[in-house]
């Protein structure tokens, strides 16, 4: 069968090609997100803790308020795949995704080498270094701070240490105690198992009890095991038992091949340096922020449990605070639900920039 493919000359136009012109598909993907004249769309690295890091900062217009996107993992960038929802947002904000230290384009500059600085406290002071030089390069006082999963650790912990610094800090799959949130994940993965009588995920999660337990030798493999499940069973896509978002990564206009295959090495090595921290970290003593706080979670997220989030929320104390409930998304809300997120971002948190005395 000859396989055919379209070519435009021209407003109303368009004729047929044979197989002998491929197309690139990164090609049609930067076709697709393509923004208009005036816009800005950067690709760069620039010297954050002593080190190249890699941003990507998009949207159609310099008068709209910059949102900062703090990818999760850690380790799981979320530029070379913000193509597949982020197009829209670039209408109402300045979107920046940020490959962190030891990740995706980052982890490329570097060589490939594990990074002997990554903590907890080195990967802050690179947020907060960051949002320091996106406020000063582009002429902003503050921004919107967006942080998902591991990411919500780093930008909660601004809120909390620089609340002038943001419109409103934004948690997507919030991180409220590192160890709370492995026993809870750990407890309804377990129960999910059994209510789907599937005796061998059943048989290799009871195996890791005491979860996550007290031996650091032993956290990988157990926290492995779990997501493995995790997953399996709905609780990062709902309804699906698979993740193919290195298909999304591959497409991507930004990342060349030798990118792509470094996100799951940047993984690997992020998840080694921080996951032993991240289990440390406990928000809940502090309610009390001096920005508004946004919570947006999947009704299903066994992840970063939502059972947790929502009872820290409550407890919150903030010029303003909304939760919203994505009814039909687990813990990758963005793919999951993208219209959905992307009505409260406009709708309910976009216009704390045009309050008076903002600076859009």
């Amino acid at each position: 069968m000859l396989a055919l493919a379209f070519q435009t000359f021209g407003p109303g136009s368009m004729a047929f090609a044979d197989d002998s012109a491929p197309v690139d598909p990164r090609t049609v993907v930067a076709r697709a997100e393509a923004l208009p004249p005036g816009s800005i769309n950067e690709l760069k690295a620039i010297d954050i803790g002593g080190i190249k890091q890699w941003i990507s900062v998009r949207g159609t217009s310099p008068a709209n308020p910059i949102l900062l996107f703090i990818h999760g993992g850690p380790g799981s960038t979320m530029m070379p795949e913000s193509w597949a929802f982020q197009r829209a947002w670039e209408d109402y904000f300045t979107v920046v995704q940020w490959d962190q230290r030891g990740t995706g384009k980052t982890l490329v500059s570097a060589g490939l080498k594990p990074d002997p600085d990554m903590s907890v406290e080195r990967m802050q002071a690179d947020t907060e270094e960051l949002i320091q030089y996106l406020r000063h390069t582009y002429g902003k006082d503050k921004i919107f701070v967006l942080g998902h999963s591991w990411g919500s650790i780093l930008g909660l912990k601004v809120a909390q240490r620089h609340p002038g610094w943001l419109y409103a800090y934004i948690g997507v799959s919030q991180v409220v105690n590192g160890r709370r949130n492995e026993e809870v994940g750990y407890a309804e993965t377990l129960a999910e198992a059994k209510e789907q009588q599937n005796t061998t995920a059943v048989s290799e999660l009871e195996a890791l009890a005491p979860y996550p337990g007290p031996d650091l030798n032993s956290l990988l493999h157990k926290v492995g095991t779990e997501r493995k499940w995790n997953l399996m069973l709905g609780g990062l896509i709902y309804g699906q038992s698979r993740d193919d978002r290195n298909v999304l990564d591959a497409l991507s206009p930004e990342y060349t091949d030798a990118d792509a295959a470094a996100v799951l090495v940047g993984e690997r090595l992020s998840q080694r340096a921080l996951v032993p921290g991240a289990l440390d970290v406990n928000f809940d003593n502090f309610t009390d922020y001096q920005c508004p706080i946004f919570i947006i979670a999947g009704a299903h997220d066994r992840t970063t449990p939502t059972s947790v989030a929502s009872e820290y929320f409550s407890r919150i104390h903030a010029p303003g605070k909304r939760f919203f409930l994505i009814r039909h998304a687990a813990h990758t809300i963005f793919d999951e639900a993208p219209g959905e997120v992307l009505v409260n971002l406009v709708e309910y948190i976009r216009p704390l920039a045009q309050a008076p005395g903002a600076n859009p």
